[in-house]
């Protein structure tokens, strides 16, 4: 019988929501900013937010907040917030992006997280 190896990392006292831009999110990019055509990345944005226990409050931590979330994502492809569709509501957030929630947190690192300012 082969035994696993326990390795000493530690967990944050984060949750993780992933969010990628779908195609609605590309059509209006797009649209606004035509010279620069954006495709699918594929790649998306890790949001920590605050530690909550299990995925059903972090989807409501996620529907009183998305805001700040769409915001910064709009905000990492066009600058012109008057170009912004003006009612950001959860349900079109949840159109123009997929979530992912992860209620666990693993560094895997020796050495300290460090912010950007």
């Amino acid at each position: 019988m082969i035994e696993a190896t326990l390795y000493d990392y530690e967990m944050i006292n984060r949750n993780a929501v992933l969010v990628k831009a779908k195609k609605p999110f590309y059509d209006w990019i797009n649209y606004v900013d035509p010279e620069f055509p954006v495709m699918d990345d594929d790649e998306g944005t890790v949001y920590l937010i605050k530690e909550l226990k299990t995925k059903v409050k972090i989807e409501n931590w996620l529907k009183k907040n998305f805001d700040q979330i769409f915001t910064n994502e709009l905000a990492n492809y066009h600058t012109a917030m008057s170009d912004w569709p003006q009612q950001r509501t959860y349900r079109i957030f949840k159109e123009w992006f997929s979530i992912e929630l992860t209620s666990m947190v693993v560094d895997l690192l020796d050495s300290p997280i460090i912010k950007e300012e």
